[in-house]
């Protein structure tokens, strides 16, 4: 067992049992709550090809009952600590996730490994947790302003296990068995792949007893062996936050897609490259979304909307996965405004990567970023998630400091260059759904 206290901000306290399980903790004196997450390296990427979904599938059915707990009883003992359970599952990782007040972090964080560890997927659960994923499938494919994304993902990365949506397909959804999801939850569950997150009233050693217990008889390991694996597997994380061997990287895709649907509006996303999640890009890229659609005064904002009045809704955000990333414009414009959005989108880009970002641009885009940091690390479940999204990239935990010294140190030549290659032709993915003609795209 290892152990080992991160300085600076956040002031967190580290131990790796000797299975590989990482346990980070950070004491906040001034707070009564707690957060606490666990987190499985993994994701949809990881998923062999024929079993897309089944992450997800796995984290509706840990909340189906356990062996000491029905589904019921479940949901009584989440009320019995108060606060609120959840999980998620990403393309990266899957998460269970708490908040209660301090004292019943314990119990909280036992219920979670109890949900993770002990989840029996009975045959009957899962097939009547089948029609619940597909009904929630067909929920986004109904709300076009969110499918408009999982699409545009789809058709960037076309054939690479990024390219699949988190919530799975519906034809592997219903073709699932108990066995197979039991399995893959043995499999996934390795003690090298789970960092345990803490935040709050909350005391390290505790945590780490609790968790050794839990914990502690998981074996290291759980490689997927050839014939199992993706055709294009995942980066994954070792407990020292370095990287196993990559398969075949994400190449993106340019394009145009138009799906038609009876919408009142056009539900609009264009990409572009931008860098993965551990690239020192990151922090420029992050200043170049800001001045291009991160705010109210943000160039696509201030012309599209505030000048042209094209859409109610315009703005521009970042995806970061290993080795991949994309910078995306995101808008609601009218099916006679759509051509014209493009276009506007266009001229901005282009005037930016000719001009470059104004002084004041920089500032103003910078001070959003770090106030945004600041105002965040106001929360129990941001300096928790912190915790644990630093200790799987990275094998440490990034001060606010230092990250605001990164911010802070980006150039307005950094944009400059960013702005002057993205959005060419050869680096530019439309993707919108709306009431087009049929055979249009």
């Amino acid at each position: 067992m290892g152990k080992n206290r991160y300085e600076g901000g956040p002031r967190c306290e580290k131990t790796v049992l000797g299975n590989g399980v990482r346990v980070l903790t950070e004491r906040l004196e001034h707070v009564d709550s707690v957060s606490l997450g666990i987190w499985v390296a993994g994701g949809s990427r990881e998923e062999p090809v024929g079993m897309e979904g089944v992450t997800h599938f796995l984290e509706h059915m840990l909340f189906k009952g356990t062996e000491r707990r029905t589904g019921e009883e479940i949901a009584a003992a989440v009320d019995d600590i108060g606060g609120n359970v959840n999980g998620y599952t990403e393309r990266e990782s899957l998460c269970l996730l708490a908040r209660t007040v301090g004292e019943q972090g314990g119990t909280a964080l036992e219920l979670l490994f109890e949900l993770l560890l002990h989840s029996v997927f009975g045959e009957a659960e899962v097939e009547r947790e089948k029609e619940v994923v597909l009904q929630e499938i067909r929920q986004v494919e109904d709300a076009p302003e969110e499918w408009v994304h999982d699409l545009l993902v789809r058709e960037v990365w076309q054939g690479h296990a990024l390219g699949r949506p988190p919530l799975g397909d519906p034809e592997v959804i219903g073709n699932l068995e108990a066995r197979i999801v039991r399995e893959y939850c043995a499999r996934m569950c390795s003690g090298d792949q789970i960092v345990v997150a803490a935040a709050g009233k909350v005391g390290h050693e505790e945590v780490v007893r609790l968790v050794e217990r839990q914990a502690g008889g998981l074996p290291r390991g759980g490689e997927w062996s050839e014939g199992e694996r993706a055709t294009q597997p995942a980066t994954r994380q070792t407990a020292g936050g370095q990287a196993r061997p990559a398969g075949k990287p994400a190449e993106f895709r340019p394009g145009r897609k138009l799906v038609s649907r009876p919408t009142e509006q056009v539900h609009l996303c264009l990409a572009t490259p931008a860098c993965g999640r551990r690239e020192e890009e990151r922090h420029a890229f992050s200043v170049f979304d800001t001045v291009l659609g991160g705010g109210a005064s943000s160039r696509l904002f201030q012309e599209i909307r505030e000048k042209r009045g094209l859409a109610y809704q315009i703005g521009s955000y970042l995806q970061a996965y290993e080795g991949a990333g994309l910078l995306t414009v995101e808008a609601g414009t009218g099916l006679e405004n759509l051509e014209l959005v493009l276009e506007v989108t266009g001229e901005e880009v282009e005037r930016l990567g000719r001009e470059g970002p104004t002084p004041e641009e920089m500032e103003r885009a910078k001070t959003q970023l770090k106030v945004g940091l600041a105002l965040a690390t106001e929360s129990t479940g941001f300096r928790m998630h912190h915790l644990a999204v630093s200790e799987m990239v990275w094998g440490w935990v990034w001060p606010f400091a230092e990250l605001v010294q990164r911010v802070e140190g980006v150039t307005a030549e950094e944009v400059h260059a960013l702005a002057r290659s993205a959005f060419t032709e050869e680096r530019t993915a439309v993707v919108a759904i709306g009431p087009f003609d049929e055979g249009s795209g």
